[in-house]
């Protein structure tokens, strides 16, 4: 499998703007203000995760481009709650944009994601990393939940 072009944080990108698109149509509120703004603490879980779970592989230098080679299989720190924190981070960050937002279509876009990332890249993720690593990510992957 080659690299793709177009990588989850392009993804990312474009389901926010996607989010904002839906999100412009006035339409009913789906919670009473002020709830929504714990929105706010959803999308900061969701940034810090993916980030510091992107920092983790740059401390053992592993390569951070999906389908491409890893040098080292990660499972400490964000690894060891799911085999996918940054992926599961951007899905926080768009549920918490979806509740900030308040908005009932904006809340396609996380499943959406969700299903695109997991189909375009987490499936040939994990036969890359069962190629690469063998029977340590074998038994990591029985250890340890695809998302949470």
């Amino acid at each position: 499998m080659s690299p793709r072009r177009v990588n989850p944080p392009h993804y990312f990108l474009m389901a926010i703007v996607a989010m904002f698109a839906l999100a412009w149509p006035a339409g009913t509120a789906l919670l009473a203000s002020p709830w929504h703004y714990v929105g706010i603490v959803v999308l900061a879980c969701g940034i810090a995760i993916a980030v510091a779970a992107s920092r983790q592989f740059a401390v053992v230098g592993t390569n951070i481009v999906p389908l491409t080679p890893s040098s080292a299989l990660v499972t400490n720190g964000a690894f060891a709650l799911t085999r996918n924190p940054m992926y599961l981070g951007m899905v926080l960050a768009l549920i918490g944009t979806a509740l900030l937002l308040n908005r009932p279509l904006p809340w396609l876009v996380p499943v959406g994601f969700a299903t695109l990332i997991y189909l375009r890249f987490i499936r040939h993720e994990e036969a890359l990393m069962a190629q690469t690593f063998g029977d340590a990510y074998l038994q990591y992957k029985q250890r340890v939940r695809r998302w949470i």
